[in-house]
């Protein structure tokens, strides 16, 4: 996980790239096409942010208990999985 701090760095930093970039290139389709990618990335920046927001606030207030049936379960899934996989397939033959 990435802390704000981060995020913002990041964040920054695409739009001075973003800023830069509009400076160097001159008009016409390169203009327009690098233009269409630095959005792209800016949006996907915040759409990230956003996500890692959710994820640690969701996290935040999770016991340690919540926690570790969380960690029980994704163990012990592939082990049920293939269970169930050979006695589907015994069933089947």
């Amino acid at each position: 996980m990435t802390t704000p701090a981060l995020q913002e760095k990041e964040e920054a930093r695409l739009y001075d790239e973003l800023r830069r970039t509009l400076e160097e290139v001159e008009e016409g389709k390169q203009r327009h096409k690098m233009l269409k990618h630095m959005i792209r990335q800016l949006k996907f920046a915040k759409w990230r942010k956003e996500r890692s927001h959710w994820f640690n606030q969701y996290f935040q207030g999770a016991r340690p208990a919540t926690l570790w049936i969380m960690l029980a379960t994704g163990a012990l899934m592939p082990v049920v999985l293939f269970s169930i996989f050979i006695w589907v397939s015994l069933w089947v033959e």
